[in-house]
C-alpha cells in the first residue's frame, strides 16, 4: 500500500505541474502566431529527447529526493501536452471565431469565451491521455535514487528474479491507470453531456 500511496502521489504531482504550465502555454501556442513561432519549434525538438536521458541532469540539479522522481514524470509529458493542447486550440472552428468578431468580440474575449469553451472537451481527453503517458514514466522516474513505488519493486523483483512480484506490479500500475482513465471518462461525459445524445 505504501509502494502504491508514493507511486500516485508521484505521478499525480508530475503530471498537475504539468498541466498547470501546459495548458496556458498551448492556448497561446495555438492562438497567436508570433508565440507559435517562436516556441513551437523548441518544444518539438525538445519533446523527441527520451526522458531517461534527462536523469543524469535532473539528479545533478534538482536532486535525489522526490522532486526528482517529479520531475522526471514532468519532462515526460509536459512537452507532449503542450503540442497536444495547442494542437486542440487550432481544430476549434474558424465559424465560431468569425461569429464572434462580426458581434464585436475583442481578442480576449475571442479567447476566453469562443476558444477556450470549444475546445474543453478535446483539451479533457488530451489531460487523460498524458495522464497514461505519466503513468508509463513511473518506472522511469523511480530509477532515480528510489528506495520506494511500484516502479522501484519492479526492479528490485527483477534483480531476484521474482517473476511474480514483476507481473503484481505492472498489473496493479495498469489498474490504477485503468481507474483514472474511467474518472476522466466519466467526468467528460458529466462536462459534456450533449456529446453523448
Amino acid at each position: 500500500m505504501r509502494d502504491i500511496w508514493i507511486s500516485t502521489y508521484r505521478v499525480i504531482t508530475g503530471f498537475a505541474l504539468s498541466a498547470v504550465f501546459a495548458l496556458p502555454l498551448g492556448l497561446m501556442i495555438g492562438t497567436y502566431r508570433p508565440v507559435q513561432a517562436m516556441l513551437e519549434p523548441l518544444t518539438d525538438f525538445i519533446r523527441y529527447m527520451p526522458a531517461v536521458a534527462f536523469i543524469p541532469l535532473v539528479m545533478l540539479w534538482v536532486g535525489i529526493d522526490e522532486s526528482s522522481k517529479i520531475a522526471i514524470i514532468f519532462i515526460g509529458t509536459f512537452f507532449q501536452m503542450v503540442l497536444m493542447v495547442a494542437e486542440d486550440v487550432r481544430r476549434v472552428p474558424i465559424t465560431q471565431i468569425e461569429a464572434a468578431q462580426t458581434m464585436g468580440a475583442n481578442r480576449s474575449e475571442i479567447v476566453s469565451l469562443v476558444i477556450v469553451q470549444s475546445a474543453k472537451p478535446a483539451l479533457l481527453d488530451t489531460l487523460r491521455v498524458t495522464m497514461g503517458w505519466a503513468w508509463t514514466y513511473l518506472v522511469v522516474a523511480e530509477l532515480v535514487a528510489a528506495n520506494s513505488g511500484l516502479g522501484y519493486s519492479i526492479l528490485r523483483a527483477q534483480r531476484f528474479m521474482q517473476t511474480d512480484k514483476i507481473f503484481a506490479g505492472i498489473i496493479l500500475i495498469g489498474l490504477i491507470g485503468l481507474a483514472i482513465d474511467q474518472l476522466f471518462r466519466w467526468l467528460h461525459r458529466k462536462s459534456f453531456p450533449w456529446m453523448y445524445k
